[in-house]
């Protein structure tokens, strides 16, 4: 570990806290959580690898350049470990299916495995400083979710992905085996620069909306080498009197961020089978199982009532606004197009989410039959994102499903089979079948590598 310091402030006693965990005390079980992780995150990324957001962003890599540093997924060239954390964080974003994480404000720690790769590479970090370096970042990004913010970042009209400075600008220092002073001037750096206006994700949605957390990464990395060159940042950060505490978040509570670590957080992300807003995951889930029901004629459907936690009611995914969506980043932040394309189609990946598809009078019929209304039992057991359905048909039948934990929810875990499943579906048409497998058991070996680097081999076709 590194060196300790006899401090005061908030960001020097979080990167002390942030110090302490160490792989070879790591719970085996979460040891193998860090793997499943990167394994989605992984996943994610080549998903998005066809789009044309993926040959925007290369374009950008490709135009400012960089020192060969890091990979980009999919691809044998390297650039500089900001510009890859960029261009990989964007793409685990891209699709929607990355992971998700519930406390005052959501989040997506996920996005840091593209700093762990990254930096990791840069740095020739073995596997198990990796899973060591992801423990923290997981840890520091939740606590920031779970305790700043009045009533929370997101009511105050901040993007959750402002808390992703603090992790990755920690993540790269540790991996970047920085003192736990560095350390604590790399999130003073991020976090005052890196804070980031909710309206990305309100409204239409912009395309933009995916490079939200990874922007916000490649400055912490950022950050992190200027600590590492010399340059400090102001240590009083948090509770300063202009500081973020007061600014950004209104209210924090310092005893809960700094609160020695009696479980890890990481345990509590959530996984997601769908390409959807996290909100969405259980009423998707309720919507494809009515489908099965051979008496179910969407034709005949007079009235939908989806069934939710009283928090969700009040997220931009279920605004009026959204009920017909006219882009991609809409249609997946939208409660009512989620329900109604699994409802007709059965199901809810990449095929549902195409241009134009929410045109379609047939969509546009089960659209215009939903009502969103808070079920009490659910708005008791948030965070879990539970949702329901209550289909009435014009003969007078109902149909009901209703699911307490969403699918990949830590008490409805996806199983391996499933995990391993998604990952094919995205990793395969990008490096083949044979390429899939062997990708998929590097990582699920990744703590026996001496030098991450090494995985660079199997993530490459184009």
């Amino acid at each position: 570990m590194s060196e300790q310091n006899s401090s005061s402030t908030v960001l020097e006693k979080l990167a002390q806290l942030a110090d302490t965990i160490c792989y070879d005390e790591l719970p085996k079980e979460l040891i193998v959580r860090a793997k499943d992780l990167m394994i989605d995150s992984v996943a994610c990324a080549y998903g998005a690898l066809t789009s044309t957001a993926a040959v925007d962003l290369l374009k950008m890599v490709h135009s400012l350049g960089g020192n060969p540093q890091a990979s980009l997924f999919g691809f044998r060239q390297l650039t500089s470990a900001p510009l890859a954390v960029f261009f990989n964080g964007s793409l685990i974003r891209y699709l929607d299916c990355n992971d998700y994480y519930f406390g005052r404000d959501p989040g997506h720690p996920s996005g840091n495995f593209a700093v762990g790769l990254a930096v990791g590479q840069r740095e020739g970090a073995s596997g198990r400083a990796l899973i060591e370096a992801m423990v923290m970042a997981y840890e520091v990004q939740s606590r920031f979710c779970d305790f700043a913010g009045q009533p929370s970042l997101w009511k105050r009209g901040w993007h959750h992905s402002s808390n992703v400075a603090f992790a990755s600008a920690a993540l790269a220092a540790k991996l970047s085996n920085m003192s736990v002073d560095r350390m604590a001037h790399a999130m003073a750096i991020a976090g005052s620069h890196q804070n980031t206006l909710a309206q990305l994700q309100n409204g239409g949605v912009a395309t933009m909306k995916a490079t939200a957390e990874a922007w916000v990464a490649k400055a912490g990395v950022e950050a992190a080498l200027l600590a590492q060159a010399g340059i400090t940042g102001p240590l009083d950060l948090i509770e300063g009197s202009s500081g973020w505490s007061k600014t950004v978040a209104a209210e924090m509570d310092m005893m809960g961020i700094l609160a020695p670590i009696d479980h890890y957080r990481m345990f509590e992300s959530n996984l997601k089978p769908y390409p959807a807003v996290a909100t969405t995951m259980a009423a998707i889930s309720c919507a494809i199982e009515l489908h099965q029901i051979t008496a179910l004629d969407t034709q005949e459907i007079e009235k939908i009532i989806v069934r939710l936690p009283k928090f969700v009611l009040g997220t931009p995914a279920a605004g009026e606004e959204r009920r017909y969506p006219k882009s991609l980043e809409s249609a997946q932040h939208s409660l009512y197009y989620c329900v109604a394309i699994a409802l007709i189609d059965g199901a809810c990946g990449k095929a549902q989410f195409v241009e134009n598809k929410s045109g379609l009078p047939a969509v546009q019929r089960i659209l215009s039959r939903i009502e969103l209304l808070e079920d009490p039992d659910l708005t008791k057991s948030w965070p879990a994102a539970g949702g329901g359905l209550t289909i009435f048909m014009r003969t007078g039948a109902q149909f009901t499903k209703t699911l307490s934990n969403p699918p990949g929810h830590p008490k409805n875990p996806l199983s391996e089979k499933q995990i391993f499943e998604k990952f094919d579906v995205y990793v395969s048409p990008v490096l083949g079948k044979d390429g899939a497998v062997n990708l998929y058991e590097q990582l699920k070996a990744i703590d026996s590598y001496e030098n991450i680097n090494q995985l660079s081999f199997y993530m490459r076709n184009i």
